[in-house]
C-alpha cells in the first residue's frame, strides 16, 4: 500500500511538471496590455517591437531624459507653423508583390488599382505633393506595360490569365481646397475620357505613400496628421537604433486590433525615423525615413523605404522612394487645389 501511494504521488508530480513545462513558453511570450490611466505607458509593446526587430533587443539609452508627449506635440506644432506651403516631388521604385495585403488604416491608391497579382512586378512611379495650410494636392503617374495575355493581344496558342492586360499609362490627381475635394484619373496613352469623382473631404489625407512628408510637415493637422494622437503615449525609455537615440510614441490597439507606433529623434525636432503599423503583435507596414537638414526650414524627408507583410507571412520591401526636389513657403495659387 505504501509503495502504491508513493507511485501515485510521483505520477501526480510528473504530470504537474509536464503541464508547467508546456505553458511556461506561452506565459513568457504573452504581451500584456495595461490601462493607459494606470501609468504613462499605454501598452507594453516595447518588448514586442524590440524582439521582432532585425537588430535584436535594442539597448536602452539612459544618458538623456525622455521627453513628454507634450514636448513631442509642441515640436511638431512648431515645425507645422513654420512651413506654411510646400511642394515635394519624388520617385518610387515599387515592387508589387504576389500576395500583397492592403491595410484598412492607410490607403495606397496605385496598389489597390492593380489587384490580384500572381507574380511580382516592378514599376517606377513619379509623384508630387503640394500643401498650403490644410489644402493639399497629391498626384502620381504610372506606366504599366502591356502583357502578352492582354485583352487586345492573346499569346498565340497559349492563352494565359495571370497578366495585367493592355498597357495602362495614366495619372492620378487628388485635390482638396479646404472645403471640397476631387479625384481625377486620366489616361496618358489613349483617348479614354477621365474618371472624375467629387467628394467633400481630403481623400488622400492619410495615404500611406505621403506619410513621411505629412508627418514631417502636418503631424498635428486633424486630417493629415497622426491618426488617433489622443490614444498615443511616449513609452518611458529611450533606446539606441543604428547609433541614434530614439523614443517611441505608440497607441493602444484599437478595438479591431490595429495600432501605430512611431520612433522619434528628439534631437532632430522629433522627426519620425521609423513608422510601424501593427495588427495584434505582428507588424504589417514598416517605413524607414531619411532626412536632410535645410538651414532655414529644418529637417525635411529626403527618402524612405517601405516594407510590408505579404500573404505568406514574410516581410518584403515594396517601395523605395527618393525625393528629387522640394521648395518651402513659396506662393501656391488656389487653382492648384481645384
Amino acid at each position: 500500500m505504501h509503495r502504491s501511494r508513493k507511485l501515485i504521488a510521483i505520477g501526480i508530480c510528473t504530470f504537474v511538471l509536464f503541464i508547467l513545462m508546456a505553458i511556461i513558453p506561452f506565459l513568457k511570450s504573452a504581451v500584456q496590455e495595461r490601462d493607459g490611466n494606470e501609468e504613462p505607458v499605454a501598452v507594453a509593446t516595447e518588448l514586442a517591437i524590440t524582439e521582432q526587430d532585425e537588430e535584436g533587443r535594442l539597448p536602452k539609452d539612459r544618458t538623456k531624459p525622455v521627453p513628454t508627449k507634450a514636448d513631442v506635440v509642441n515640436g511638431w506644432q512648431k515645425h507645422q507653423d513654420l512651413v506654411k506651403t510646400a511642394r515635394f516631388a519624388w520617385t518610387e521604385q515599387q515592387t508589387h508583390r504576389k500576395g500583397w495585403l492592403p491595410n484598412p488604416r492607410f490607403p495606397e491608391r496605385e496598389w489597390l488599382n492593380i489587384p490580384g497579382l500572381l507574380i511580382d512586378r516592378s514599376y517606377v512611379v513619379s509623384k508630387t505633393l503640394s500643401l498650403d495650410g490644410n489644402k493639399m494636392r497629391y498626384s502620381f503617374e504610372i506606366d504599366r506595360k502591356e502583357e502578352p495575355d492582354g485583352v487586345d493581344v492573346i499569346a498565340r496558342g497559349k492563352p494565359l490569365d495571370n497578366g495585367l492586360g493592355v498597357r495602362r499609362k495614366y495619372s492620378y490627381v487628388s485635390v482638396f481646397d479646404g472645403e471640397v475635394g476631387k479625384t481625377v484619373v486620366t489616361s496618358l496613352a489613349s483617348s479614354t475620357p477621365p474618371a472624375t469623382r467629387h467628394v467633400t473631404w481630403n481623400v488622400d489625407a492619410q495615404n500611406l505613400d505621403t506619410r513621411p512628408i505629412l508627418m514631417a510637415l502636418r503631424a498635428v493637422d486633424p486630417a493629415m496628421g497622426h491618426l488617433l494622437l489622443e490614444r498615443a503615449v511616449v513609452t518611458g525609455v529611450r533606446f539606441v537604433y543604428k547609433g541614434r537615440s530614439l523614443i517611441n510614441l505608440e497607441e493602444r490597439h484599437d478595438p479591431s486590433g490595429w495600432k501605430t507606433a512611431i520612433w522619434l529623434e528628439p534631437e532632430k525636432d522629433f522627426v519620425v525615423a521609423r513608422y510601424r503599423i501593427y495588427f495584434e503583435q505582428h507588424f504589417m507596414v514598416d517605413i524607414f525615413i531619411d532626412y536632410v537638414k535645410d538651414p532655414k526650414w529644418g529637417w525635411l524627408p529626403s527618402g524612405w523605404q517601405v516594407a510590408e507583410m505579404i500573404a505568406d507571412g514574410s516581410t518584403q520591401v515594396v517601395s523605395v522612394a527618393k525625393v528629387s526636389s522640394f521648395n518651402i513657403n513659396l506662393p501656391i495659387g488656389i487653382e492648384e487645389f481645384r
